[in-house]
Parts: structure tokens; sequence; C-alpha cells
């Protein structure tokens, strides 16, 4: 079985128990109303539908099931959510805020006493149409925002390291269903059901599986696709469960069934070099882009990528985001590296044609003199054999 330290009890105690105090969303809302300010409103609007806005579960905790709008003044936080059997669930998640119907005052109510509105996150129609029927100026700061964002206060730290706990149990599972016979569909599956079981929340879980003597991929699919594992197959994989909605761990692995093949074993080698060497320049006050610098051992080798060398998580995708110097299209990061920052170092390292490619890598945790490792999975090129 894969290594993995740690009592599964205690462990799915703490996954479960986790959630963010009232102080951390007093926190959060404070220096949001402090960015909508310096964009000339004391309102902040957030929208968000089907699992995705940032904004308002980072003010309310409530993870997106459809849609849904937050308000947030200086004394108040009401959170509208569509479909009324969503409500109740709502009103139990949301911290210290009134959550309303979506009904026929909705617009009314959301764009009331403000000429100025900021927002965050996609504006539906409707509401941009109001705005201006009624006159209402909405300035955009997802920008600014997303800065608050990349530096997480002490809360947030011990939410990603239990994420990143949870995803070390998936991972770990999904390498043991790694043999002769199960499907991406079945490696899912493993992955999931363990972390489910520890108390953890799906984020993602990307799959590719390969033959290393005539392979088609170089990285995972986001959805699996009926592939079924042989002897000589390479299974790469990049997943994130979490306890708190967006705060996921981030782990990427390969493993192969038997030993790898030449070209797959430079492939590794090559990738772990440029992981130790982007990881040895990560701390706070270091240029983003000195670890793109760092990864030139992929092209020296011969190689290329076509996932990111590096980005933020945590409460969204988030700068710095870097890519290896090769990669189309390029990304160039941006500023210094913050303690505080999570910092996922991913170099998935592949052949120039993109027909075959490793995954390794690990969310860290930016420090003034270094990082925090928060993943504990046994890293390295995992060579398992046997069959179902």
């Amino acid at each position: 079985m894969s290594r993995l330290p740690g009592d599964g009890e205690s462990v799915s105690a703490a996954l479960i128990g986790f959630a963010f105090s009232e102080r951390e969303y007093a926190r959060r809302r404070e220096a949001s109303l402090g960015i909508a300010a310096a964009s000339g409103s004391d309102v902040l609007l957030s929208f968000g539908e089907n699992r995705s806005g940032l904004g308002v579960t980072y003010l309310t905790g409530w993870p997106v099931s459809r849609f849904a709008a937050h308000r947030l003044t200086a004394t108040e936080s009401r959170l509208w959510v569509q479909f009324h059997n969503h409500v109740p669930q709502a009103r139990r998640i949301a911290t210290d805020t009134e959550v309303r119907d979506v009904d026929a005052a909705f617009l009314d109510d959301l764009l009331s006493g403000a000429d100025v509105v900021a927002t965050l996150g996609v504006v539906p129609r409707q509401v941009a149409a109001a705005a201006e029927a009624r006159g209402v100026h909405l300035v955009a700061i997802d920008r600014e925002h997303a800065l608050l964002r990349g530096v997480k206060s002490d809360e947030e730290l011990e939410a990603l390291r239990l994420g990143a706990r949870a995803s070390d149990i998936g991972a770990a599972a999904l390498i043991d269903a790694c043999v002769v016979g199960a499907s991406d569909w079945d490696l899912l599956a493993a992955a999931r059901h363990a972390y489910t079981r520890a108390g953890a929340r799906d984020h993602i879980c990307y799959i590719s599986v390969t033959d290393m003597a005539n392979p088609d991929r170089d990285v995972p699919s986001q959805s699996p696709e009926g592939r079924v594992l042989a002897a000589g197959t390479c299974v790469t994989f990049e997943l994130s469960a979490s306890v708190a909605p967006e705060y996921p761990g981030q782990v990427l692995r390969t493993v192969t069934l038997g030993e790898p093949t030449e070209q797959y074993a430079r492939l590794h080698e090559t990738a772990e070099t440029a992981r130790s060497a982007v990881r040895e320049r990560v701390a706070a006050g270091v240029a983003a882009s000195s670890l793109v610098a760092a990864s030139a051992v992929i092209e020296d080798a011969g190689f290329t990528t076509t996932d990111d060398l590096f980005h933020g998580l945590g409460m969204g995708y988030l700068e710095p985001i870097g890519t290896s110097r090769s990669r189309v299209p390029a990304h160039a990061p941006r500023g210094d590296l913050r303690a505080g920052m999570a910092i996922v170092v991913q170099p998935n390292v592949t052949s120039t044609d993109h027909r075959a490619g490793v995954q390794t890598g690990e969310m860290v945790v930016v420090t003034d003199t270094g990082f925090e490792d928060i993943h504990h999975l046994e890293q390295g090129l995992l060579i398992r054999t046997g069959a179902r």
C-alpha cells in the first residue's frame, strides 16, 4: 500500500470538525470593504452560480450551489439563494448573514441606496440591466481582491493543511488502485471514496492513462475516458480535495505499472530536478520570475511542458502563475513571493511532440525563510506491479 503517515480516525475527526470563525469572516469583510471603498463604493456585491463564485464563498462560507448573490455593507450581510430548497442549508452554513430567496424584490433590494457599487464575479445580465436603469455604476474589483486572497490568514492556512491531508488520503487510495485491469473510473472512485469517508469534499481529480511504449497524451484529463490499465501503463494525476470550499490541497504524481521506459525515466528525472530547483528558490521576497529561470533544466534536456510550472491556489487560482520558457502559451509571473502564499509547484515535463508526459509536485506555503511542506505523500516515481 502507498505510504501515508497518521491515524485515520483522528484525521477524519480533524477534517470533519473544521470551521472558520466569525472573527475570520469579519476580517475578510473589513478588508473587502476597504477595497470597495477605494473604488468609491460602500456597497460590495458578489455573484456566483453552479459551484462557482469565489466572492460569495469568501465572504459567507456558502459553497454556491445554483445562482447566489451577496450584498455587503458595514452594517449588513445579505445572501440571496436560488431555489427555495437550497435556502435551509444556506441559512445553516452562511456565517452572520441573512439568507433570502431570489424573489420579485431581489433586484430592488440588491441595488438600493447606492450610486456606485463594487462587484466581485460575473455580474448577471439582469443585474447589469437593472443597475443601468437605476443609474447605479458598477465597478469590478476582482483583480484587487485576488491580491487580498493571495496571502492567507492563520485560519486559511489551517484549512489548506487539512485540505492537503485530505488530498494525500485520496492520492494514496488512487495509487493503490493502480493495478492491471482497473479503469480510470476505478481510480477516480477510489480517490473520492477515500477522502469523502475522511470528511472532505471534491475539488479536482484529473487522471491520464497511457501506454509507455506508444503514448498518446501528456497531461491528465479533466474527466475519465474509460482507459484501462495494463502492464506498461503510465498513470499521471492531479488531485485536490478540501475540508472548506475553495481551500484544497493539491498533489501530482506519476505511477507506472512495471519499470518505466527509458523515455519516461528521463522525463521524470528531469521533472524531479526541476521541482527541486524551483522549490529551492521559494521564499518571501523572491521574485516569482526567478522560479521560472530555475526550470531551465526542462528545455536543456530537450523537453517542454503543457501545464503550469507553478501557480497560487486557495480561494481561487491565483498569481503568481508561471510556465516554463518553452510552454505555449507562456505566462510570465508578476511580483514577489509573500509569506502566507500557497503555491503549487508542479513541473509537468513532456516530450516536444506532446505524446508523453509526467506529473510531480504539490502545494507548499511560502514563509519568510523558505516554505512549509503541507503534503506528506511519498515522493518520486511510483512503480507498481500486480494484477487485480
